[in-house]
């Protein structure tokens, strides 16, 4: 019987050898279709990053003929030709300037402290005695 042991224990290590085999072919396999899966993901992000970039450049560039226009439109020459042409307003030669004096009442005089702790107590509404 020493003899079929021997031989049933040489013939179970042949039959377990496959088995490592087997897992390690399923997990390769899994491995890939996970990679590609990442991959796959990359690629659609990519995509729609680089969409987002496109709308951007896009939009950048609406804006800059937007501020052109913006400018041409608020110069004084054009304001005045379009006032001249199609209002029909007319420059005046006579100019009048008006000035008016008023008088200031109860006005109390600042008077200056001196050091960094009185700026900080005027920082709170206080004054330094």
């Amino acid at each position: 019987m020493s003899v079929r042991d021997s031989n049933s224990s040489t013939s179970n290590t042949k039959r377990a050898s496959p088995k490592p085999f087997f897992t390690l072919t399923v997990l390769s396999f899994a491995a890939i279709i996970g990679l590609g899966f990442f991959r796959f993901s990359a690629s659609q992000l990519e995509y729609r990053l680089s969409s987002i970039e496109r709308g951007i450049e896009r939009y950048s560039a609406e804006e800059i003929e937007l501020k052109q226009a913006l400018s041409s439109l608020t110069s004084p020459i054009k304001i005045y030709s379009y006032c001249k042409d199609r209002l029909g307003m007319n420059v005046s030669k006579q100019e009048t300037v008006h000035v008016q004096r008023v008088l200031v009442a109860n006005v109390a005089p600042v008077i200056p402290q001196k050091g960094w702790r009185s700026s900080l107590f005027s920082f709170f509404g206080l004054s330094v005695n």
